[in-house]
């Protein structure tokens, strides 16, 4: 299929919104790196670098970056979803000002598509593109995240849905350790659900994105 896909599930301690952006000035490789293939990979060990051509993630809060860009002092600011800034997906700047995913494949590939800007919500275009991660999510959410995500990739004009390679990440799971935390005994979540809901959602993108 010509989409890589990557799942982390990871609990993230908060980190103080006055620590310093960092970028990484001047960064570059061998110049046979940034060179595409010369033919469209059919697998996903062939593919490099400058082939993906569309990125998109999907997720919660951390993914939708609540808060990243915050000014010290300014606990309200948290509920803003600072998506230009995600590390997995914002393209605020450039590599030099700020490390993300996305910031370190435009080096590779300026013209790549899905990339969030700004500050709004899963809902806005102009700012979100292919980010739909949510605010609050738990793995059995990604799944009409997927849908959505799917969707807005087919119904997109400027992709090859069955050429372009894509790179979607899927960052899930701190809400539903929590929630298993809380929960009583036998409660509804539990490490065999969350494994079916993250699995269906990658079903959902492997049927539908070539």
């Amino acid at each position: 299929m010509l989409t890589r896909i990557v799942a982390l599930a990871l609990l993230v301690a908060p980190i103080s919104a006055s620590l310093p952006d960092l970028g990484y000035p001047g960064w570059k490789c061998d110049d046979s790196v940034y060179k595409k293939s010369k033919t469209v990979p059919t697998s996903a060990h062939s593919v490099r670098f400058s082939d993906i051509k569309v990125i998109g993630a999907l997720g919660d809060s951390l993914t939708a970056a609540n808060g990243a860009g915050a000014a010290k002092g300014d606990p309200l600011a948290v509920i803003l979803q600072y998506r230009g800034l995600a590390f997995q997906c914002g393209g605020d700047s450039t590599l030099d000002e700020h490390v993300t995913v996305a910031n370190v494949l435009k080096k590779f590939n300026p013209n790549i598509i899905g990339y969030s800007t700004g500050i709004g919500s899963a809902n806005v275009w102009e700012v979100a593109k292919l980010n739909q991660a949510i605010p609050g999510a738990e793995a059995i959410d990604i799944i009409t995240q997927a849908r959505s995500l799917v969707h807005i990739i087919q119904a997109h004009k400027e992709i090859d849905v069955k050429n372009d390679w894509k790179l979607i990440n899927i960052f899930i799971g701190a809400n539903d350790m929590c929630a298993y935390c809380e929960q009583e005994e036998n409660g509804p979540h539990s490490k065999e659900l969350w494994k079916k809901n993250v699995i269906t959602a990658v079903q959902i993108l492997k049927d539908n994105l070539p």
